[in-house]
């Protein structure tokens, strides 16, 4: 799977693109859920997904894919296509997309050895210690001692996680702050009305042209027995998102504004 500039870019620095490898997603035989869960643990980082894309087991459409990223995006993230059967491609597209060969990585033969139960250059179990000539290995760490679980394998600004949820779960949440470094932080607020969007466009569309620098979100929901809109407001500028709530609040007839003790302390 691969998790990957608008006119926010000056708000937020580092970008970020997803790429989701794997023909059981586009077949529909598999729920991607693994791209739902680093975005979200992305953007409580500080960090923004500018795009996430699908391909499949294919070499050649993977490597553009990923060469694409690379150029375009601060931070790549894959995910899917690493393991010991054949249609396990990403580590040979990486190395194609940069014009590296694929070798056997002494650290990783020996974790494989060890998992696998075997030495030979061959196996199947091997396939996971070829990877791109370059790849920097990032273990995770635990009282300060390094574990011997399969690290995240990187090349230069692309990072390689597993399909499967548990273990890409798993490493994400123990090296991403680690590997995706910012200082951005997102500011939010949320207000909720008791009216339907068209009641409210002209509103948001004021605010929205007002504070370019605030991304505002429509959410309807149409079963909710006390809201019928959610609208977020975000941005990086904690200052002209406050601006921009306050504005929103002063437009609108007080009364479509549902209080948020209303909804929580239900």
């Amino acid at each position: 799977m691969l998790i990957v500039v608008n006119r926010l870019k000056r708000f937020y620095p580092n970008d970020i693109g997803i790429a989701v490898i794997g023909d059981e997603i586009l077949k529909g035989q598999v729920v991607d859920s693994n791209s739902h869960y680093i975005t979200k643990r992305l953007h409580q980082l500080g960090l923004k997904v500018e795009k996430i894309t699908v391909t499949g087991d294919n070499k050649d459409e993977i490597s553009e894919e990923v060469k694409n990223f690379s150029l375009r995006y601060d931070y790549v993230i894959t995910t899917g296509g690493i393991g010991p059967t054949h249609d396990d491609v990403t580590f040979e597209s990486v190395a194609e997309a940069f014009n590296e060969p694929v070798i056997l990585h002494p650290e990783l033969v020996k974790i494989c050895a060890q998992f696998y139960g075997t030495t030979d250059p061959e196996s199947p179990g091997m396939k996971l210690a070829r990877v791109p000539k370059s790849s920097k290995l990032t273990f995770a760490q635990e009282d300060g001692e390094l574990r011997t679980h399969y690290p995240n394998v990187s090349v230069r600004n692309v990072y390689m996680f597993p399909g499967i949820p548990q273990l890409c779960e798993r490493l994400f949440d123990k090296l991403s702050g680690q590997l995706f470094e910012t200082t951005n932080q997102f500011y939010t607020r949320n207000v909720y009305f008791n009216v339907t969007e068209e009641k409210i466009a002209n509103a948001l569309s004021l605010v929205v042209a007002e504070y370019p620098g605030v991304l505002i979100g429509s959410y309807p929901e149409l079963f909710n027995r006390y809201y019928k809109v959610r609208i977020v407001l975000e941005s990086s500028q904690e200052q002209e998102m406050e601006q921009a709530y306050v504005k929103l609040l002063q437009i609108v007839p007080r009364e479509v504004i549902v209080p948020q003790e209303k909804i929580f302390n239900k």
